[in-house]
């Protein structure tokens, strides 16, 4: 009876509400509205609650990102069995680097290292995705995901070999705009389709809510939501005197608000549909820059969390796949022989 009335235990959910913790009240309420010092006993006791949820969610994080990898090198929905040699060396030394990181102190000059790791592992998880059969949407959406944290990994190696030819920065702003076009087009790419009346309402709801009380927000007070979204997601606003400065408000807010709608419209569903749902609130707090070990790894875990939701959704729509996942013959299910013995 307790089993059927409690739900069953899901890491990746518990580690997406955590990621948010760690957003709001870490990278937000301790840097921007609690005082360093001579706080009140509220205050202190708020700061320890979030230096808890930050510590918490990094391991936990770290963990999951570890059991993650190795079902993906164990059951090839991810990954081919001709890349596991290579994907598991560089697992293993961003694994490494990112367990230093999390537990105790990343030496500064090690930190190229973590990030070019993390972008080879995250570039290799799009080509494995590439190679499967899942549906088109699936795969724009993990690439287009993957593609900044690759970018963004490949303009710092530029900028420590002194390239002259090549500009990091227009790099950066390359990955800077993908990631503004995998976030708004969340709800058409990662929603399963069709959408049905409830999910739409859903989606349509949370979007709605979302883009007005962020804009009312940015109106109201912007030094506020500038200081919020640069210590909790990296996001650099320089005002709203001119009309990019305005239009790159309104790209950000639309950005915010379809992930929003779309991690909504993807958990009101059970299954691989749920499981998208977490990934995408896992890259949505993670940020616009995975410049340490934490952002890192909420990125990893949601790229997988896609990546396996999708291989199971498409598990179950390829042909000669049962209900209970056995595969079938070409000719059909197979019917046992009759004893013709009298």
């Amino acid at each position: 009876m307790l089993k059927k009335l409690l739900p069953a235990p899901n890491l990746t959910a518990l580690l997406a509400l955590s990621a948010l913790a760690d957003l709001i009240f870490f990278r937000i309420l301790s840097a921007v509205f609690l005082p360093s010092q001579n706080g009140t006993s509220g205050e202190r006791w708020v700061a320890s609650f979030a230096l808890f949820v930050s510590n918490f969610s990094g391991i936990l994080a770290l963990l999951l990102a570890v059991v993650a990898l190795l079902h993906a090198l164990r059951s090839e929905q991810v990954f081919p069995r001709s890349m596991r040699i290579t994907v598991s060396t560089v697992g293993l030394f961003f694994s490494g680097l990112a367990s230093l990181g999390v537990l105790w102190l990343l030496a500064p000059g090690y930190h190229i290292h973590l990030r070019i790791s993390h972008g080879f592992l995250v570039f290799f998880l799009v080509l494995g995705v590439w190679r499967g059969t899942r549906p088109w949407r699936s795969k724009l959406a993990i690439a287009l995901f993957a593609l900044p944290i690759v970018l963004q990994a490949a303009a710092l190696f530029v900028h420590r070999m002194g390239w002259s030819r090549v500009d990091p920065g227009q790099i950066l702003r390359l990955a800077h705009a993908i990631t503004l076009a995998a976030m708004t087009s969340a709800p058409i790419l990662v929603v399963p389709w069709p959408w049905r009346k409830s999910r739409g309402a859903i989606i349509v709801g949370v979007g709605t809510v979302l883009a007005a009380a962020l804009s009312v927000a940015t109106v109201l007070r912007f030094d506020l939501v500038q200081a919020a979204a640069y210590y909790g997601l990296r996001v650099d606003l320089t005002g709203l005197a001119s009309s990019a400065e305005r239009l790159y408000v309104g790209a950000l807010i639309a950005a915010f608000a379809c992930v929003g709608a779309a991690t909504a419209g993807c958990l009101v569903e059970k299954g691989g549909s749920r499981l998208a749902g977490w990934g995408l609130l896992l890259l949505a707090v993670a940020g616009m820059e995975t410049g340490s070990s934490k952002p890192a790894l909420f990125t990893l875990c949601g790229l997988l969390a896609l990546a396996i939701a999708t291989a199971r959704e498409d598990r179950i729509a390829v042909p000669g796949y049962s209900s209970s996942g056995a595969q079938d013959s070409p000719a059909g299910p197979e019917v046992p022989a009759q004893n013709t013995n009298r």
